[in-house]
């Protein structure tokens, strides 16, 4: 064996022949098979994720909050037909219990006084307070 010093390259090469005309099989539609076995496991116990939106509707000219005012809440930004209505009891208070999350505007009715469009964005087990001005 011939002994190489360090620093030095040695090259090898190295010849294959094979003769030409010999017949090869070669699969023109050849099948890939996968098999993966994935299993997944959710283990949630939590299945409710209701959210909540509580406020007081207030007279915006002298601040005192208004019994008997219908509250109406939308989804999203579709102020046309109202998903839920409630009534705010004597201290001007109102609840709105088990919505889903998502996107909601809310507006108060007091005779033919109309309050502005509040948007609000609920995540997942969220609980708003929301004051509302006529």
């Amino acid at each position: 064996m011939e002994q190489v010093k360090p620093g030095t390259v040695k090259e090898s090469f190295q010849y294959n022949s094979q003769d030409m005309d010999q017949e090869q099989k070669v699969n023109m539609h050849p099948k890939q098979y996968n098999k993966q076995d994935v299993h997944v496991f959710l283990v949630n116990e939590k299945t409710d994720y209701a959210c909540k939106i509580t406020g007081s509707v207030y007279d915006r000219k002298t601040r005192s909050t208004i019994k008997g005012t219908e509250v109406l809440l939308f989804f999203g930004y579709d102020s046309n037909m109202p998903v839920y209505k409630t009534t705010a009891d004597d201290n001007g208070n109102f609840a709105i219990d088990d919505l889903p999350p998502g996107f909601y505007s809310i507006m108060a009715v007091y005779g033919d006084l109309r309050s502005k469009l509040y948007y609000m964005k609920i995540l997942p087990e969220q609980n708003i307070c929301q004051v509302i001005l006529i």
